[in-house]
């Protein structure tokens, strides 16, 4: 979501939404704790998750050496870490929906923090 925020000039006209499971209740902190300008919508019971394919990860997936290091960094540049409010082995997806609905692109990482390069996001647009 962040690396979207940081390059979202080169997504021209694309919709751009995240889809998380979080309770409906806390999307407006969510969506202002991220600082992202887009939508942020709740899918609670993970219908759209399981279309995907995003599956639940292992313990070892979830804390991978990619995201110790990754929490790590954020440690280094001041960032407090919170305990987890949410299912923490639910694994994301990334994913290019069509203007007329097919998938063009999907990413089922296998870690919190291997996500795709933003250039393969932006070459699957319409």
């Amino acid at each position: 979501m962040i690396a979207v925020r940081d390059h979202l000039d080169q997504f021209g006209d694309a919709t751009i939404a995240v889809v998380t499971f979080a309770d409906p209740a806390r999307l407006a902190a969510y969506r202002d704790h991220l600082d992202v300008p887009f939508p942020i919508v709740a899918d609670v019971d993970r219908r759209l998750y399981r279309l995907l394919g995003a599956e639940r990860g292992t313990t070892r997936q979830v804390w991978s050496l990619g995201t110790i290091r990754m929490y790590a960094r954020l440690l280094r540049r001041g960032r407090r870490l919170r305990r987890p409010t949410e299912d923490i082995h639910q694994l994301g997806a990334d994913a290019v929906i069509g203007r007329d609905g097919a998938v063009r692109y999907l990413s089922l990482p296998a870690s919190p923090d291997s996500r795709p390069p933003i250039s393969e996001l932006i070459e699957a647009l319409d």
